[in-house]
């Protein structure tokens, strides 16, 4: 028998739902405020739980987040009631994880209809998608981490929305949608490219004959190309105020695309990890022995001890794991093309204090 949590302050309207659930066979389980409806959810792991969002203790969406962040209920189904759904408890909902929303007033087959929803949809979860998620593990050797999981379920939450409830949007509401969904899609595409420059990589260092035709490559006159693409990333992550450039020209052997990947990797991480108002200081120098690029913050910095050795596929080294990006591929990715085109790399981090690296790429005259 599947069970199910209602959460809902209002005596009356909580009686109801359940009575409802309990005649469709289900086992039903009540709180009459958000903090007992946590107490339950983690004592009894309920199927599915249906929950109001304005509760005395705490409030729906407390409930979900404290739920979320629960292992072993943090993927339960959670069907909020509400109001008035408004697009600023959509927003904040959709990020936290909700399935489903239901606006007070509602119907009682609206609710039966919403929670068989949900309940198939987690059956087939469980049949499907662990043997699915295998495979590509078996297949790739890739972690399905919440990095790339989290994103898959928001887009599928909000288009399921805009299927269900079309009539009831309006036009501005689709959009708002629409911005949520292109969100989590841009997301999910700088994660999956993460993971395929990370097997480019892996092949291209066994591949002599390619990596030695690279190897030729130069990109001109770096300074351009390094403040133009400098600009364009802290103007997208809203730190282009934070960002500070002292950039000599000069050729290095590299190729443009490799070069990209490094700046933008670095920056990105830069601006993640760091404060804004605090500085970003990008500095390219020639030096006797090649051109040194050095990109240096005063975010959290890496767990005390963190080396280049430590830095390996698939591993955290920043002790803020709520913002790291689960997948550990950006900085191995940036050390293994380092390492490929004979540049140097070294890396200065105190917890707390930022990040300083610097990277010292061979130089090359060009006629």
């Amino acid at each position: 028998m599947e069970k199910i949590l209602v959460i809902e302050d209002n005596n009356l309207l909580r009686d109801n739902i359940s009575e409802i659930l309990a005649m469709e066979g289900y086992e039903v389980l009540s709180a009459e405020n958000g903090k007992v409806g946590v107490e339950k959810a983690i004592s009894s792991d309920p199927d599915l739980i249906v929950s109001d969002i304005n509760m005395p203790e705490m409030d729906g969406f407390e409930v979900l987040e404290t739920l979320r962040a629960t292992e072993n209920i943090k993927t339960i189904p959670f069907i909020f009631l509400t109001v008035k759904n408004t697009m600023n408890e959509l927003r904040m909902g959709m990020n936290l994880g909700a399935d489903d929303y239901l606006t007070k007033p509602f119907d009682m087959r609206q609710l039966l209809l919403a929670v068989k929803t949900r309940l198939s949809k987690k059956n087939d979860i469980i049949i499907k998608e662990g043997a699915r998620y295998n495979e590509l593990k078996n297949a790739v050797g890739l972690p399905i981490t919440s990095v790339i999981d989290d994103p898959l379920r928001n887009i599928e939450r909000l288009a399921e929305l805009v299927t269900g409830q079309l009539g009831d949007l309006s036009a501005q509401d689709v959009g708002e949608i629409t911005k949520l969904i292109s969100i989590d899609a841009s997301k999910l595409r700088k994660d999956v490219n993460k993971v395929l420059f990370f097997y480019r990589i892996e092949a291209l260092k066994n591949n002599p004959e390619s990596l030695q035709e690279l190897s030729k490559f130069v990109t001109q006159d770096v300074n351009e190309y390094l403040s133009f693409t400098a600009t364009g990333v802290c103007e997208e992550l809203n730190r282009a105020s934070d960002l500070q450039l002292h950039l000599e020209s000069a050729n290095i052997g590299l190729p443009q695309d490799f070069l990209d990947y490094i700046l933008k990797e670095l920056l990105n991480n830069a601006c993640r990890y760091s404060t804004k108002g605090t500085a970003i200081k990008l500095t390219g120098q020639k030096r006797v022995n090649g051109y040194q690029l050095t990109i240096q913050d005063q975010g959290i910095g890496f767990s005390e001890g963190t080396t280049l050795e430590d830095i390996a596929p698939y591993i955290r080294l920043n002790e803020e794991k709520s913002k790291s990006d689960g997948l550990g591929l950006g900085l191995y990715n940036v050390k293994t093309l380092a390492a490929m085109f004979d540049a140097k790399i070294t890396l200065v981090s105190e917890p707390g204090l930022g990040s300083n690296i610097t990277i010292l790429f061979r130089p090359v005259d060009v006629e």
